[in-house]
């Protein structure tokens, strides 16, 4: 029996660029920067006060965790997508579900590095007492997937997934694996995180919060700058896109990998074995040699050690061609969104393919460019081209490493 294509029918963001793909597209492209002073909380303390904060979901007392809300609407903008339904209830997304889908056989995978962090603080550190039972039951990772699961009526699987900052990328490798088994004909993955105190106070004391701007593979880098949101990607059985006759179809999904350094809880890999690894069994997996690759959405988190690392695992798999092949880094736009950011950062990748364009890397300066950093990073403009493969990757604290591979879909 053939193994099953792969392919992205829909997809869904919110990020500090606004709702929606579209504002966070043109954002990226336009070369925008979507930091501005964090209003959720007190940041005065802490090394930089600037985030990337979504606007218009303000703090709910008692009500639902904003990563939650953020993460609904990324999901219903994703199969309002894949269904082509205008605006409007959740209820007209379950049964545009039922009546293109069937028996709805689709799965949930959700990926996040803090769940609904926001309710936990609010009921045990702030004391308030309306956050009540069920809210704190509600910041548990399960609560998210399963208020997705419920909402659009989906009855495969439902899985969460807690990798630090790759959680999003294996997400998209766990779903892939469900529909290129034949497990479901369809699956949703999907990454979300917010910012609160709490967090915000465990990712200083990491010390990896820029005191300035981020600037990947710049030399005077000197870290990175967190941000909040949600991105859903709906992948979907070749068979069923065609039967249903999907109104889009943006890409194929041909390879994915995981694993992990098994080195240090929070200092990365220095020779960078894990990520070389890890890019090489996704380029096996998708049946494709590093020639075959158009354009690298990496990681690129603008942190000292970060950069010149994932270099090194670029130089090692692509050798000469590292110097051909460009480069962006998503974070240098809208910041690192932690569980998010391997979802948000492949609808990049997705639409580089599709329209032909790679963003530009913000805050470098090529004349600073680290000479430890020798890739092709796109600075200054937007690249236009045909950038038909595109190696994704992504990368945790303790050593998590997740990386997936798209491809154009011939018309």
């Amino acid at each position: 029996m053939p193994t099953p294509r792969v392919l992205v029918t829909g997809m869904g963001a919110v990020s500090p660029h606004g709702d929606g793909v579209g504002p966070l597209w043109t954002g990226l492209v336009e070369g925008r920067q979507s930091f501005s002073h964090i209003s959720l909380f007190d940041a005065s303390p802490f090394r930089n006060p600037m985030a990337g904060e979504v606007k218009g979901y303000p703090v709910l007392p008692g009500g639902r965790p904003r990563a939650f809300r953020m993460l609904g609407r990324a999901c219903s903008e994703a199969f309002r997508d894949a269904l082509e339904l205008p605006e409007g209830s959740d209820g007209d997304v379950a049964a545009g579900l039922m009546k293109q889908f069937g028996l709805k056989n689709s799965a949930v995978v959700a990926g996040t590095n803090f769940g609904g962090m926001s309710a936990a603080e609010r009921a045990l550190v702030q004391g308030e007492t309306d956050a009540g039972e069920a809210s704190l039951s509600e910041y548990l990772f399960g609560a998210a997937s399963e208020g997705i699961a419920s909402t659009f009526g989906l009855t495969g699987p439902r899985m969460n997934l807690s990798l630090s900052c790759a959680s999003g990328a294996a997400c998209i490798g766990v779903a892939f694996d469900l529909v290129r088994r034949g497990r479901v004909q369809a699956a949703l993955a999907c990454g979300y995180d917010e910012l609160s105190l709490f967090i915000y106070a465990g990712l200083s004391a990491l010390r990896a919060i820029t005191p300035d701007t981020i600037r990947p593979f710049d030399k005077r880098r000197q870290g990175t700058l967190f941000s909040e949101g949600a991105g859903a990607i709906l992948l979907e059985n070749a068979d069923s896109a065609r039967r249903r006759k999907a109104p889009k179809i943006y890409a194929e999904i041909v390879g994915r990998a995981m694993n992990n350094d098994a080195y240090h809880m929070t200092a990365p890999e220095q020779e960078a074995r894990g990520i070389q690894a890890l890019m090489g069994a996704a380029l096996t997996d998708a049946g494709l040699g590093p020639s075959k690759i158009d354009h690298i959405n990496l990681h690129a988190t603008g942190t000292p050690y970060n950069d010149k690392i994932e270099t090194k695992a670029v130089e090692a798999v692509f050798g000469e061609r590292c110097l051909e092949i460009p480069v962006c880094s998503v974070k240098s736009s809208i910041g690192h969104t932690m569980g998010a950011a391997g979802v948000i950062e492949s609808i990049a990748a997705i639409l580089s393919i599709r329209e032909g364009i790679v963003p530009p890397v913000l805050g470098l300066d090529p004349a600073q460019q680290d000479p430890e950093c020798g890739l092709r990073p796109v600075t200054g403009q937007a690249l236009n081209g045909s950038f038909r493969t595109v190696l994704k990757t992504s990368y945790g604290f303790g050593g998590t490493n997740a990386a997936v591979v798209f491809t154009q879909v011939d018309a």
